[in-house]
């Protein structure tokens, strides 16, 4: 950022920082769910194999939705970092004080947004695929679960099996990126559980 964080302004600009990246990743949730509608994702081709633009998608909904997301995954990754710098603002001043308590609360949103899971394998025609999982994607967030509360996955799978039929928003970090998809839980797609991907613990 161009001007340091004073000690004295940290914990509202966490704070304030937080709301933004709370309201970025709705934004992301319902440019997701805009695409889904379209019945494409990010990469799909926009022109048919005659190199026609496709007529069975609003192509400039399309457009639009997808150049709006990869804006906000840009925002998003420059608001965990600035989110980071105001959390070492933080932890100075309360070190001076000898008070932690705000530095805990807001530390503790960004703890339960690191990744805590990997997608080992995505099984073909499965929810998990349909969504858009990829084998590699980190899971930062599973609808209310997150690394605070996974109970080494035990956690996720009953609420997995809670949510069965319900459109559930996921985060994930692809590589660089930080993706919001929906995923919804179902049996009788032709494979195994409900999501048809195998979901490990990160180390």
């Amino acid at each position: 950022m161009g001007n340091e964080l004073t000690p004295k302004s940290a914990e509202l600009t966490a704070r304030q920082l937080m709301e933004q990246k709370d309201a970025i990743e709705n934004e992301l949730k319902e440019l997701e769910q805009i695409l889904k509608g379209q019945g494409v994702g990010m990469v799909e081709p926009l022109v048919d194999k005659s190199g026609f633009p496709r007529d069975d998608i609003d192509l400039v909904t399309v457009r639009t939705a997808r150049s709006k997301i990869i804006s906000l995954r840009n925002d998003h990754k420059d608001i965990m970092k600035q989110i980071e710098e105001a959390l070492h603002a933080m932890h100075a001043e309360n070190k001076a004080n000898k008070e932690d308590k705000s530095v805990e609360t807001v530390e503790t949103v960004i703890i339960r947004s690191r990744p805590f899971a990997i997608v080992n394998a995505v099984a073909p025609d499965s929810p998990a695929r349909e969504a858009g999982l990829l084998k590699g994607d980190e899971i930062a967030r599973f609808g209310s679960i997150h690394s605070g509360n996974h109970q080494k996955l035990q956690a996720l799978n009953t609420y997995i099996a809670d949510n069965e039929g319900k459109s559930i928003g996921v985060t994930i970090e692809r590589g660089k990126e930080i993706l919001v998809l929906q995923l919804t839980p179902k049996r009788g797609w032709g494979g195994r559980g409900l999501l048809g991907c195998h979901i490990s613990l990160l180390k």
